[in-house]
């Protein structure tokens, strides 16, 4: 099966698309889950969808900071003017 991976215009669209992805993966698996009837199988299955959760946990994290990191940059950019200060005429 081909993916289709839609056009990204930034990376934190990127990273939201992958933590939404975890997301669906856990909720696949703790659903897998209630069907099945072997213990072992259940069990599996509430371990992927661990798994999945923390996964989504941790690129909310990198996106945080990549959110933050940009914040930072931001503003450090913004203060700084091209056009030179007029002379107070000291």
């Amino acid at each position: 099966m081909k993916r289709v991976i839609p056009e990204y215009t930034s990376l934190e669209d990127i990273i939201q698309d992958a933590i939404d992805k975890e997301k669906d993966a856990a909720q696949f698996y703790t659903e897998a889950s209630e069907l099945a009837q072997a213990a072992e199988v259940r069990d599996f299955l509430l371990d992927m969808a661990e798994m999945e959760k923390g996964h989504a946990e941790m690129l909310a994290r990198k996106l945080e900071s990549i959110k933050s990191d940009k914040t930072v940059m931001d503003g450090i950019l913004s203060s700084f003017n091209d056009e030179p200060e007029p002379d107070k005429g000291e």
